[in-house]
């Protein structure tokens, strides 16, 4: 699919910095952009999902390597 027609939904990242820090980045398309963006409401309704159900999930994820280690 070309860049033109994608949209990043929700992304998590692992990332070393170049002075060795370890930092994750969880982010999301906001609930309040998701009628902005999809017109059609089952549409919708499958993207508020996606987002529900991975933000949830990778949020686990998130705090578990922030806990383990000890990112600032």
């Amino acid at each position: 699919m070309s860049k033109d027609k994608e949209a990043n939904l929700i992304s998590f990242k692992v990332v070393l910095t170049s002075s060795n820090q370890i930092v994750t980045e969880l982010s999301m398309l906001p609930e309040e952009e998701i009628d902005k963006v999809f017109k059609i409401h089952h549409e919708n309704e499958t993207v508020r999902t996606i987002l529900k159900v991975g933000q949830k999930k990778l949020a686990t994820l998130h705090d578990y390597f922030q806990s383990e280690l000890n990112i600032k």
